[in-house]
């Protein structure tokens, strides 16, 4: 075919040629001309009717294929089914995830290690540890899903999934529908704002008293569901629903022999930009579900956040102003004993003056209303060195005084870096 194709371009090229040859020949060579003329389009006859037959023949076959095969073609291939590509600088792999690893050194004193156990720390000691190490692995699984490994080592070398969970905005078929949201796995459940965070993302080195009462050293992570819709309105709004195990220890007294009874969860979202430097959110949230208790009553929870952010367009990196409030509430009833209630809240506000550098406050009141063992009330100030958004260095400072205790002072000192490609940190 490319033959012959080639041939008929180069008859035309011969064919121009002799043309301007008659033009410019004298009378007596111009039958010589006109012959070969003659012979050349002979010659280009000849070829596109090679090339007609050859045409007809091609359409032959690919009528009679059509109409005796039963399979259909292939399908295409994607770049998840077709494998590596080979090139010269060896395998690439498109679909290689994120990896970033984050780990926390820390050192502290306390004048009554048990109380702070108790109340914020249940491996705290007097001197220098590591506290933690987390892997993480992000990648995209294919168009329609990505996921997020992390996996936890303390300090004893124990290896604990953190989070393990895939998350869509959209799924084939239109089966997930516009501004939805889909979460799967293993994940920090949806409540309030200090929940959803890991313990290097900590605005300060321990959890607010309220968080450790209510959810326990390890926060309320369940495997479930979820699903985040935004809602049409002109500020973001977003409604999230969330079907979880009820694994908590803290919150469904489930350990590890009891039966999961399952929960639910609902919070809602608003963030509003109040100036071009300043923006606002507020968010309330609720979890109930059957605890492990004898006759398998009613555990819950509702929580209300407010959290106020103010950065000067000017001096961005110099700058910044963070207010961040949280109030919990929570019951556990149960079969003979009175109801297991309490509530508590934490107001932090921190201020970056430099541009690697942070002071910081936090007030927490764990006890409103009162709890069974009375009111703690706490004062936390840190001061932290950030060189960049790979490391801090922090130090902090506490006060708790207890209605039935004794009060402690404690001291922290906390390295925390990143290695990686460390994914952005919840707002």
């Amino acid at each position: 075919m490319y033959t012959t194709t080639a041939r008929f371009h180069f008859s035309l090229v011969v064919l121009s040629s002799l043309c301007i040859m008659i033009t410019a020949a004298p009378s007596g060579a111009q039958d010589a001309v006109i012959d070969a003329l003659k012979r050349q389009v002979s010659e280009m006859q000849a070829a596109m009717q090679k090339m007609v037959d050859r045409i007809e023949q091609l359409e032959k076959e690919r009528m009679a294929n059509t109409a005796t095969s039963n399979t259909p073609p292939p399908e295409p291939q994607t770049a998840a089914t077709a494998g590596p590509v080979s090139t010269g600088k060896g395998i690439l792999n498109t679909f290689n995830p994120a990896i970033s690893v984050n780990a926390l050194f820390g050192g502290g004193y306390s004048t009554n290690p048990e109380t702070t156990r108790r109340l914020s720390n249940p491996d705290f000691h007097n001197g220098f540890n590591f506290q933690e190490a987390e892997f993480q692995f992000t990648a995209d699984v294919d168009p329609y899903w990505k996921a997020n490994m992390i996996l936890a080592v303390d300090r004893a070398g124990n290896v604990e999934l953190e989070e393990g969970y895939v998350t869509s905005e959209q799924l084939p078929y239109n089966l997930l529908p516009r501004d939805t949201s889909l979460k799967l796995g293993k994940f920090f459940a949806g409540f309030g704002k200090h929940n959803l965070l890991h313990a290097h993302q900590f605005p300060f080195i321990d959890r607010p008293l309220i968080n450790q009462a209510v959810f326990g050293d390890e926060g309320l992570k369940e495997p479930g569901l979820g699903l985040s819709y935004l809602l049409p309105t002109s500020w973001f709004s977003e409604l999230t629903f969330q079907g979880l195990a009820g694994e908590n220890e803290s919150l469904f007294r489930a350990g590890e022999e009891s039966k999961r009874r399952g929960a639910y969860l609902g919070h809602w979202k608003n963030f509003f930009d109040v100036s071009d430097s300043t923006t606002l959110e507020f968010g309330n949230s609720y979890i109930a579900g059957r605890n492990s208790d004898a006759g398998h009553r009613l555990s819950q929870a509702i929580g209300l956040d407010l959290t106020m952010k103010w950065r000067p367009l000017r001096q961005a990196t110099e700058k910044g102003l963070i207010w961040r409030n949280e109030y919990i509430y929570f019951s556990r009833e149960r079969e003979r004993d009175p109801s297991s209630r309490g509530g508590g809240l934490y107001s932090s506000l921190q201020y970056q003056f430099a541009r690697n550098w942070w002071i910081q406050g936090r007030y927490d009141l764990l006890g409103v209303p009162k709890l069974d063992d009375g009111r703690k009330n706490r004062w936390t100030t840190l001061l932290a060195l950030v060189p960049s958004e790979f490391s801090a260095l922090r130090l902090q400072h506490s006060y708790t005084t207890q209605t039935r205790g004794k009060s402690v002072n404690e001291i922290l000192l906390q390295m925390n870096f990143t290695i990686g490609a460390h994914p952005a940190h919840q707002y």
